[in-house]
C-alpha cells in the first residue's frame, strides 16, 4: 500500500466534503491504508472521479452527492451512504466554507449561509452515523474546525463563531456519545496549500501566511490528513473531546493578525 500501513483495513469511514483538498487527501489515505471509504459532496463529478480512479487500483470508494446547502439532497446523500454498509467507523467532517464580513455590517443571510455550511452539515451528518456507531458500540467522528475557531481574524467573524460552534458541540457530543464507545474530535488546521487557496490567495497572501507559521510555510493537504487520521485511528483510542491544533506553530506565540490583515482592515476592505 501507498503508505505502508493498514490501520484501517475492515473499517467503514464517510467523508463528507471529499473530493478534494483535505477532504481527498483523507479519502486517498484511508483507501491505501484499506478502508471502504463511502465520499459525500457537492462536487459529485470530481468526486466520482476520485473514487473511480481509486477503485481500478484496488479500493472500495463510492461517491454520492452532498450539498450541505441542500438540505433534502445533503441527508438524501446521507441516508444512501449510510444505507449502502453494515457498519460506520469513521466520519470525518471536512464540508465548509468562509466568507469575510465585519460582524456588524454582514446581512443575516450571510450569517445563516455560513452556519449551514458549518455547523449544521456537521450536526446532520453526525446524526446519521450514530444510530450505527451506538448498535455496533464504536466509532471515530472527527469534525473540522479551525484556528479561526479559537481565536478571531479581522474581518472574519462569523467564520470564527460558526468553527468555534463546531469546537463545542465536538466537546458536548464526546461526553454524549463516550458512553456508546464513540469517540468525538476536532481539527484545527492552520494555513494549507490546496489548490483552492492557491487560487484564490495573492502571491503576497501565501507568504504572509507562511511567515506568519514557526516551520515558515503552510501545511499540504497531505499533511493535515495525516493529523486527521491519527485522530480516526486506534493510535488515538483514548482521545476524545479533544481539539488538535496542525498550524506549523502559528498559535504558539498567540494569535497575531498578519501585516495584509492590518493592511485591509485600515483601509476598512475586511
Amino acid at each position: 500500500m501507498r503508505f505502508g500501513m493498514s490501520r484501517f483495513v475492515g473499517k467503514v469511514a464517510l467523508v463528507s466534503g471529499g473530493a478534494d483538498g483535505m477532504g481527498a487527501a483523507c479519502v486517498e489515505r484511508l483507501a491505501a491504508e484499506g478502508a471502504r471509504v463511502l465520499v459525500l459532496d457537492v462536487k459529485h463529478a470530481m468526486a466520482e472521479t476520485l473514487a473511480a480512479r481509486l477503485r481500478s487500483e484496488g479500493a472500495q470508494v463510492e461517491a454520492w452527492p452532498g450539498d450541505v446547502l441542500d438540505e433534502a439532497e445533503f441527508q438524501a446523500g446521507l441516508s444512501a451512504a449510510t444505507a449502502a454498509v453494515e457498519r460506520i467507523d469513521i466520519l470525518i467532517n471536512i464540508a465548509g466554507g468562509s466568507a469575510p464580513g465585519q460582524i456588524g455590517d454582514m446581512d443575516l443571510a450571510t450569517w445563516d449561509r455560513l452556519y449551514r455550511l458549518n455547523i449544521r452539515s456537521t450536526l446532520l451528518a453526525c446524526r446519521a452515523v450514530l444510530p450505527k456507531m451506538r448498535a455496533q458500540r464504536s466509532g471515530v467522528i472527527v469534525n473540522m474546525a479551525s484556528i479561526s475557531g479559537i481565536a478571531s481574524d479581522p474581518g472574519w467573524g462569523a467564520y470564527n463563531s460558526a468553527k468555534a460552534g463546531i469546537i463545542a458541540l465536538t466537546k458536548a457530543l464526546a461526553w454524549e456519545e463516550g458512553g456508546h464507545g464513540i469517540r468525538v474530535n476536532a481539527i484545527c488546521p492552520g494555513p494549507t496549500a490546496s489548490r483552492r487557496l492557491l487560487d484564490f490567495l495573492t502571491p503576497e497572501r501565501v507568504r504572509e501566511f507562511s511567515r506568519a507559521c514557526a516551520l515558515g510555510r503552510m501545511a499540504s493537504a497531505e499533511e493535515q490528513a495525516g493529523a486527521i487520521l491519527f485522530l480516526a485511528s486506534d493510535d488515538a483510542a483514548f482521545v476524545t473531546g479533544t481539539t488538535l491544533v496542525s498550524d506549523g506553530g502559528l498559535t504558539a506565540r498567540g494569535w497575531q493578525p498578519t501585516d495584509f490583515d492590518r493592511k485591509r482592515a485600515a483601509a476598512g476592505e475586511a
